[in-house]
């Protein structure tokens, strides 16, 4: 996979023993008062590299981007090579996070590492990791990942937070690093580590990121200002490697606008990882302003006719938060499950209900969100004859009540005349 030309290694299709260096735990920021906003970082790199006697990785690049952007020292924690990455060591990172982090709280866990080989079958990531990353007790969780089928792993991140995988649930990720000989040929100044947490960690502190124009750098802006750069720099690395290039055509099916990374965003706000800005305007990512409850729209009487066995009743759903929703007909239970965010945004609910002729139904839903706010709408089917008849039906009444009136006036008017 080496030129001799090029002082490029590409990584993760192979399995490497690497060194490891490993930090103190998370630690406490100090603030004064009751509560202090605290921002905690956990890094995982399966790919350290002894570069002239100096440890580098994406891991170590991304904690130089932390520090850059308010974080403090001790509050970030490095895991580096497969001794310090086994699921022993992530229960008790996770276990520590559970304990200390409260709803104010900013938290970043990054990883990366084999996809197929080490997260799937080694660490059976899908088995347990997302289910402990959401008992940590704050919404403003961050997860990047940079591996191979990382896309896989990401789109189980069911809950309030942002997730972000350097690759699609079918894609080969690719990490590059500066050669003991020969010459750096791609267009980027050297860098060690993955192509997408390379320009990830840049775009972070790259005000051109910041199209808003409101001094921050999100993790959207971060995605979308960052991704452009990641495919020139694997369409590059295919020149360069046509073995590879073919590799992962073989995989994924194309090559060009590669890679699609795969994003899980369920906050109705701009997250950042900006710890200067996340402590000092905090009140803007509390979800306590979520205070209405879940919005349910229904329309409030629907009619069946003879013929009908199903009619379809549909409910319009939104909320800020996460939530639960329940189906009664005639106050009986009978269906329910839970739904994401949707902030203003209508998801719409349909439920099918069984109906028979001369009978009428109540079916209303509930809806409880993850700050405990309830509401509830319902639709009164009635059974309404024949749909053809009925509208006849109805109108010669209306006719024959509206000709009575007229009757009526009439014979009062001449009355008068009389």
């Amino acid at each position: 996979m080496r030129k001799n030309s090029l002082a490029i290694i590409v990584l993760f299709l192979f399995s490497i023993s690497l060194s490891a260096h490993t930090s103190n735990s998370v630690a406490i920021q100090h603030q004064n008062n009751e509560n202090p906003v605290e921002t905690y970082a956990v890094l995982f790199d399966q790919f350290p590299y002894d570069d002239n006697g100096t440890t580098v990785c994406s891991a170590i690049e991304l904690k130089s981007t932390l520090l850059n952007l308010g974080w403090n020292e001790e509050n970030i924690s490095l895991f580096l090579g497969d001794e310090n990455i086994t699921k022993t060591i992530f229960l008790e990172q996770l276990n520590y996070l559970e304990q200390v982090v409260d709803e104010n709280d900013l938290v970043f866990i990054y990883v990366m590492a084999h996809g197929h080989t080490y997260c799937r079958d080694v660490l059976e990531f899908n088995t347990w990791f997302q289910t402990e990353f959401f008992q940590i007790n704050t919404k403003n969780k961050i997860y990047l990942m940079d591996s191979c089928y990382a896309g896989e792993f990401v789109r189980n991140f069911y809950g309030t937070c942002f997730a972000m995988g350097s690759v699609g649930e079918y894609e080969i990720a690719i990490g590059v690093f500066p050669g003991e000989n020969g010459t750096w040929v791609l267009s980027e100044p050297p860098f060690a580590g993955g192509i997408s947490s390379h320009f990830w960690a840049k775009s972070l502190t790259n005000i051109d990121a910041d199209t808003s124009l409101d001094g921050v750098v999100s993790l959207q802006e971060m995605y979308e200002h960052s991704l452009p750069a990641i495919r020139e720099c694997y369409n590059e690395t295919f020149e360069l490697y046509p073995d590879l290039a073919d590799y992962v055509d073989n995989v994924a099916g194309y090559t060009e606008n590669y890679p699609y990374p795969r994003v899980v965003n369920n906050l109705h706000y701009e997250i950042t990882l900006n710890a200067t800005e996340f402590i000092l305007n905090n009140e803007k990512y509390i979800l306590e302003d979520d205070l209405e409850g879940p919005k349910i729209n229904s329309q409030e009487i629907m009619y069946f006719a003879e013929e009908d066995s199903f009619v379809d009743i549909t409910f319009q759903i939104s909320d800020q938060s996460n939530f639960d929703y329940y189906c009664y007909v005639d106050e009986v239970l009978v269906d329910w499950d839970s739904h994401a965010a949707t902030g203003e945004e209508l998801w719409n609910y349909t439920y099918e209900l069984a109906v028979q002729s001369n009978n009428n139904y109540n079916v209303s839903l509930a809806a409880v969100d993850e700050w405990t706010n309830r509401n509830v709408n319902f639709t009164l089917v009635k059974y309404n004859g024949n749909t053809d008849t009925a509208p006849f039906e109805f109108t010669v009444s209306v006719l024959v009540f509206l000709l009575f009136q007229l009757v009526i006036l009439r014979f009062k008017t001449r009355k008068r005349k009389d």
